[in-house]
């Protein structure tokens, strides 16, 4: 018997409605679910119609709060103490930060050098969680599209009911006693589901090139070429294929230094890549470090890293 399904006997109040939301709850695979994702779940349930004694053709907001009342009560759910709006599901137990954030935000990705050290490819241990996201005002754009996508589940008698609101996730600087940082960009990069788990995490290619674009948190470029030298030639079609679809000039530039003359890789698109070298510029291979005289012919950038 299912640790749930003794909660629901212990309680005398628990309705059929409850029970039933209960159950798609824990089928989720959720770590947190915020009360519109729930609220689509009790709309499931009476567009079902296999659950006994529902009142009305469809549940309403009230509805919803009297039913979830009662899974906070049998302990299914529980308010979640790092994400005030949201609810943790009790039979998850206790979830690593890294599951915890990609539950509560659909639209993060872990990144940077939490990225590398997930896929072995650095042997730092980042005291903070890194996570990249869309700006805001992108993530706005996401919502109403997924809003729009959810109407059919929330259309009874061709009419749209009211839900509960659907809100941006706001991550707090600790998640499960671990510091996160947060990046905000309009170009979010290329991510992978990490199969088994709610956690999504920067596609290869998509590491390799934020190594090149923000290595400052990638543990910086000394420690980014260490990463190049020792892993590059093992994802080498994947970092050239996603350099070549989103990557800047200079992270082309500084990819293609660090390929030709430091590994001795030789390509048809390093010859285009080249085309990006600005000849009287400026550009640095670390863009945190001061210029230094010592300089790439062909890639026209200061090789200011030790």
């Amino acid at each position: 018997m299912k640790k749930s399904d003794v909660y629901f006997q212990e309680i005398h109040k628990m309705t059929h409605f409850a029970e039933a939301i209960a159950s798609a709850v824990e089928a989720s695979g959720a770590t947190l679910l915020s009360d519109y994702e729930m609220f689509l779940m009790a709309c499931d349930v009476y567009r079902a119609k296999v659950v006994k004694y529902l009142r009305g053709e469809y549940p309403s907001v009230e509805q919803y709060k009297r039913a979830r009342a009662v899974l906070k009560d049998a302990n299914i759910i529980a308010a979640d103490t790092d994400y005030s709006r949201l609810w943790r599901v009790v039979s998850r137990g206790k979830e690593a930060a890294d599951e915890v954030v990609c539950s509560a935000d659909p639209y993060c990705y872990i990144s940077h050098l939490s990225a590398m050290q997930r896929y072995g490819v650095t042997l730092r241990r980042p005291e903070a969680l890194y996570i990249t996201r869309p700006t805001n005002e992108v993530v706005k754009n996401l919502i109403a599209d997924r809003k729009a996508k959810d109407r059919p589940r929330l259309t009874f008698s061709q009419e749209v009911i009211g839900a509960p609101a659907l809100l941006q996730v706001r991550h707090p600087r600790r998640v499960r006693g671990r510091n996160v940082s947060v990046k905000k960009t309009k170009f979010p990069g290329a991510f992978r589901p990490v199969r088994g788990s709610t956690v999504r995490v920067a596609s290869i290619g998509q590491v390799f090139l934020d190594m090149l674009e923000d290595p400052k948190v990638c543990g910086g470029m000394s420690h980014v070429l260490e990463v190049w030298d020792e892993h590059a030639q093992t994802y080498l079609k994947e970092i050239i294929q996603r350099v070549e679809a989103a990557g800047t000039d200079i992270a082309k530039v500084r990819a293609g230094y660090i390929l030709s003359e430091r590994m001795d890789v030789s390509t048809k698109l390093l010859d285009v890549w080249v085309q990006h070298a600005q000849r009287g510029g400026s550009r640095k291979l670390d863009p945190d470090a001061d210029y230094a005289p010592r300089f790439s012919d062909k890639w026209m950038i200061s090789i200011n890293v030790d």
